[in-house]
């Protein structure tokens, strides 16, 4: 199998196509079969092209996706998008950070959490992995297609009997999970993404994904899977390979709509580019990453949870009290604090009202419960200022 390094080169972004070079002597010669391209235009499917990411930045490139989807037509040509990322956590656009991440961890290792634009479950990312997007208009969206080209490769390039189950998950064997579906559909166009598990770290992706289940949320939830990586069923793939194999796939993969000679001349016309994800190569997606990487898309985006905890009341305030206290939280502000304990003194019971009041409307952190006890230890003017929080 040829290397990626073998089947491209750099070029500037759609200045034309690339062809791998063991397709290339099957091309035919300049100026024949003429008749045949002719006949072959008017019934060609849309062309098919590789984008291939240069960056590891997760916001940089889901910048590229959300820029790919809303600035390009996909009428006559189908766009598939490989990319991967340094070590981070991908949550669906309706998800919960909290419950699906183990924040606390990953913000001590300086591990980035992003929010996506497609629905869907949590992943964790590393250059262990590759993602693939398959950019169509929304009336050719076709996930089994996709899933197809993906299995095809691991299948002939590998030897890897993978298939694509009722979830449109990429599994081998029976029940491990090797690549999960997410996608986004408009009114015009749509894209497929998935991600597949090639030498991930699983330990540091399972200590990742480690969110705080106990929370009660309205948000979408992760589905749990027994997973595997492909290098376990094959110690030679690596991801540069598949990124070979699958690129290749996808340009040979043969249309539903076409005969295959019109198909094969089509095909071999397209090719490999490789892009840098930068605002200077696509104005506007610098824009775009600042968004997908702010504080407010990750947090404030999050639909309404409430989070119970048992909180120490402060000995100055009543011996040896421990209440559970409740805190509502709605696109990322708090909403309201309750105390859930019974038979707590009328005192104690007032002294959370006011220091919850005092909090609502502040940012909700993972230092809230730390915050409203530290507040019952204050005289009462002081618990009740909000620029504390």
């Amino acid at each position: 199998m040829l290397s990626l390094r073998t089947i491209v080169s750099r070029v500037s972004p759609f200045c034309g196509s690339l062809v791998p070079l063991e397709l290339r002597s099957s091309l035919p010669a300049r100026g024949t079969h003429t008749n045949t391209l002719r006949s072959a235009k008017l019934n060609t499917p849309p062309k098919r092209v590789v984008f291939i990411s240069q960056s590891t930045n997760v916001y940089a490139n889901l910048a590229f996706e959300d820029w790919l989807y809303k600035n390009w037509s996909f009428d006559k040509r189908n766009v598939l998008f490989l990319w991967r990322n340094s070590p981070c956590v991908v949550i669906g656009k309706h998800q919960n950070p909290y419950v699906e991440a183990n924040l606390k961890y990953l913000e001590s290792a300086r591990v980035p959490v992003a929010r996506r634009n497609s629905g869907g479950g949590a992943v964790y990312h590393d250059e262990g992995n590759l993602n693939c997007t398959f950019f169509t208009t929304k009336d050719r969206y076709n996930r089994k297609e996709n899933l197809a080209v993906i299995c095809r490769a691991l299948q002939e390039d590998f030897g890897i009997q993978a298939s694509a189950n009722h979830r449109d998950d990429v599994i081998v064997g029976h029940d491990l999970k090797v690549s999960g579906t997410a996608a986004k559909l408009g009114h015009q166009s749509a894209y497929h993404h998935c991600t597949l598990l090639v030498r991930t770290d699983k330990q540091q992706m399972k200590l990742a994904l480690q969110g705080d289940k106990s929370i009660q949320s309205k948000a979408t939830a992760s589905i749990p899977a027994l997973t595997m990586n492909l290098s376990d069923a094959n110690e030679d793939i690596s991801v540069e390979k598949l990124i070979a194999s699958i690129g290749r796939r996808y340009l040979e993969f043969p249309s539903e709509k076409s005969d295959s000679s019109s198909q094969q001349i089509v095909q071999l016309s397209n090719g490999y580019t490789l892009i840098n994800p930068t605002d200077d190569w696509f104005p506007g997606l610098g824009k775009l990453e600042t968004e997908l990487a702010s504080y407010t898309w990750l947090h404030d985006k999050t639909p309404r949870f409430t989070v119970t905890r048992p909180v120490v009341i402060p000995e100055c305030v009543a011996h040896n009290t421990t209440v559970n206290i409740s805190v509502q939280v709605f696109h990322g502000k708090i909403e309201d604090v309750k105390m859930t304990s019974q038979g707590i003194c009328p005192d104690v019971a007032d002294l959370i009202h006011e220091v919850g009041g005092a909090v609502k409307g502040s940012q909700y952190t993972l230092t809230i419960f730390n915050d409203l006890a530290i507040r019952m230890r204050l005289p009462q003017p002081l618990r009740t200022q909000r620029s504390m929080m």
